[in-house]
């Protein structure tokens, strides 16, 4: 599957230095779904090259879900071990 930057929330699960969305935008959360261990990762960085967000999966293997992000200036799916991340839009 690939990244869909298209719909809302947004669904990633093909990390890389692509910019998935070039311009600043306001992300209400952010959620790491259907990862294989508590050891996956997922990271969200800023085309500013500053971390946005950083998860590592749940003991139980459940979605692990921030707080509200706010405006963020652009989205690259820095690192994704396993599963994908939603990325709910306001």
């Amino acid at each position: 599957m690939a990244n869909d930057v298209s719909s809302n929330p947004m669904v990633l699960d093909t990390p890389g230095p692509a910019i998935l969305w070039p311009a600043k935008v306001k992300v209400n959360h952010f959620e790491f779904h259907g990862y294989a261990s508590q050891a996956s990762r997922a990271i969200i960085e800023g085309t500013d090259g500053k971390v946005k967000w950083s998860a590592t999966g749940n003991s139980d293997l459940s979605p692990v879900v921030s707080q509200h992000a706010g405006w963020i200036n652009g989205i690259v799916l820095d690192t994704l071990d396993d599963g994908k991340v939603l990325v709910f839009i306001e």
